[in-house]
């Protein structure tokens, strides 16, 4: 018995080597006959976690998606494209490349495959394209034409992942929005009627370029108008003048645009002038009226400024204007996304 024990024993370990000998050999070694082995795959996973819910969104905002790979040398490798808003609005989807092995820098951009993108490459990416030329640009067209301004939201992520071998790579995207809805709200101190007819509303701002860290480029100061302006009548949002709770005339102005970076040569500016005869009722450095916010509220007091402006992208501002033919802006106090600010020092 311990003989035939032996022999069986000697037989499986035969087997067991035919078998290792076999899947060496077809993965390369000796592969005549033999279907190649599959290229490496890197498995991508998308995720819009950078907001002020620290929730991931991607699935709700992005609509559309492009990748663009770049070898270790900075040469485009991999391009893939993704417009199926069903695909990408399931929380389960992955993006699949297959890649030889090798070290390798995604950069993702969200919204610019879309029917209504509102960014666009400066140059279009080719195979022969080096990292260091990627240029976005926000369309001329969304400055100068009515139906254009309200701008398609647009993401921008990377990524770094190594492929070593013949098996699956996941990695995970951390995109980031490039994008803000900003209203402003005009009402009088004194409850007196005001109409959005009677004022005009500019943002300006050097912010319509981005290289491919996704930071901005001059690119000369651009004016952005609102893509909605109405009159709407409503309870008093905080006490004024004319007294708690009654009813008054609200001016609003609605914008769409690109990203806000506080710390840049040319500052974001929020202007209103009256139509009538032209002069200005105000003219405010706008990412420095959004931080107040944040200097005013615990939970983000802690924040960096940039982390901040990047994570918030819907911001709601409403000035009171403190005399009777609305002419003049009362600057002692000021409501942002619904939070009172009150206002110490205007000398920003």
């Amino acid at each position: 018995m311990k003989g035939v024990k032996f022999i069986f024993s000697s037989v499986i370990a035969a087997v067991s080597a035919a078998a290792m000998t076999l899947s060496l050999t077809s993965c390369g070694m000796i592969n005549e006959g033999l279907d190649p082995c599959p290229e490496p795959v890197a498995r991508l996973r998308f995720v819009y976690e950078y907001n002020m819910e620290y929730a991931n969104a991607f699935h709700n905002q992005v609509h559309c998606l492009s990748l663009l790979v770049f070898d270790e040398s900075g040469k485009l490798v991999a391009r893939r494209n993704e417009t199926s808003r069903q695909l990408l609005g399931d929380e389960s989807y992955r993006m699949d490349i297959s890649l030889p092995e090798g070290k390798y820098h995604a950069v993702a951009y969200g919204g610019m495959e879309c029917e209504n993108s509102s960014f666009f490459h400066s140059s279009d990416p080719s195979e022969a394209s080096d990292i260091s030329e990627i240029r976005v640009s926000l369309s001329q067209e969304c400055l100068d034409n009515d139906s254009k301004r309200l701008l398609h939201n647009h993401f921008y992520g990377t990524t770094d992942f190594t492929i070593s071998s013949a098996i699956s790579t996941e990695t995970k995207v951390e995109m980031m929005r490039n994008t803000n809805s900003i209203q402003v709200a005009l009402q009088n101190a004194y409850g007196s009627p005001i109409s959005h007819e009677d004022f005009e509303f500019y943002i300006t701002d050097d912010n319509t370029l981005f290289d491919k860290d996704n930071n901005l480029i001059e690119n000369g100061v651009v004016e952005y108008r609102p893509y909605l302006t109405e009159t709407r009548r409503s309870e008093s949002a905080t006490e004024t003048k004319a007294g708690s709770g009654s009813e008054t005339s609200i001016a609003l102005a609605h914008f769409s645009t690109s990203r806000i970076v506080r710390d840049k040569a040319t500052p974001t500016l929020l202007r209103v002038c009256r139509k009538r005869d032209g002069a200005e009722i105000f003219r405010i450095p706008l990412s420095s009226y959004m931080l107040l916010f944040k200097e005013n509220h615990g939970e983000t007091a802690a924040m960096g400024d940039q982390e901040y402006l990047d994570r918030e992208n819907s911001w709601r501002f409403v000035f009171f204007l403190d005399d009777s033919n609305g002419e003049t802006w009362l600057s002692t106090q000021l409501i942002i996304n619904d939070w009172l600010v009150r206002i110490n020092n205007t000398g920003f």
